[in-house]
């Protein structure tokens, strides 16, 4: 499930260091929901959650802490797998959002103004032609118990295709589908470029652009719904398909 998010802001003016704020707007989405029934299933632990979002602004003018959009409008692109029911769950848990006022950084607030179902494309290729969603990027990281520290690849490295496909065969593998098909797994680079982004005050490289993923199509189904890479629930990975091949 696919769904657009219309925001109207009281200040255009919002942190450069803004997926918190979407964070927490998630997480008292499912407080406010149902008594908050699932908020303990989704927001506790370091499990992978099944579904991810990317913000898009008017206009940006990215300064050093803070960006100013031409409007005081923003929209959030929210997806989820449909294995679960994530999806409806926050679908319904958005509609009871609507109209509230959400405090943020800076004495702003936002205000849910409109919710769309977007009809998300059927793959039934195996080879599908992904972009990533602008605004987001694709976050590539390898994490070394050892020292507790991350390597991070862009598509400047050599190595950026070797260690994108193995994290996409973990996160396909940690979906529950057969080992023999994440095998079968495969990204290329199209084209794309690195840019740098900020993370709870963190600089990471991350990389945006087209991307050629090989799977089965149930796979890339899944990939198309959750996004890729990580960090895709703080705002990472989505994917929009350009071509099924």
């Amino acid at each position: 499930m696919r769904i657009e998010l219309y925001f109207e802001l009281e200040k255009n003016i919002i942190p450069s260091d803004n997926r918190a704020m979407f964070v927490s707007f998630l997480k008292k989405t499912l407080e406010e929901c149902n008594q908050g029934k699932y908020y303990e299933h989704y927001f506790t632990g370091t499990d992978r959650k099944d579904y991810c979002f990317v913000p898009l602004f008017d206009k940006p003018q990215y300064e050093k802490d803070k960006i100013i959009l031409a409007s005081p409008r923003l929209k959030l692109i929210f997806s989820a797998s449909d294995k679960s029911k994530i999806g409806q769950i926050f679908y319904f848990a958005f509609i009871g959002m609507k109209h509230k006022r959400f405090p943020l950084p800076d004495k702003n607030s936002m205000i849910l103004k409109k919710i769309v179902k977007v009809q998300e494309e059927v793959i039934t290729s195996d080879k599908v032609i992904f972009r990533t969603v602008p605004g987001g990027g694709l976050i590539i990281r390898e994490h070394f118990r050892e020292n507790n520290t991350d390597n991070y690849y862009t598509i400047n490295d050599k190595e950026f295709e070797e260690k994108a496909g193995d994290s996409l065969k973990r996160q396909a593998i940690y979906a529950g589908f057969a080992e023999n098909e994440v095998q079968e797994i495969k990204i290329k680079t199209i084209s794309g470029k690195k840019v740098v982004t900020r993370i709870y005050k963190q600089f990471i490289d991350i990389s945006i652009g087209f991307f050629l993923i090989e799977a089965k199509p149930e796979i890339l189904q899944y990939f198309y719904q959750v996004g890729v890479g990580g960090h895709s629930s703080m705002g990472y990975g989505l994917l929009q398909i350009i071509q099924q091949i």
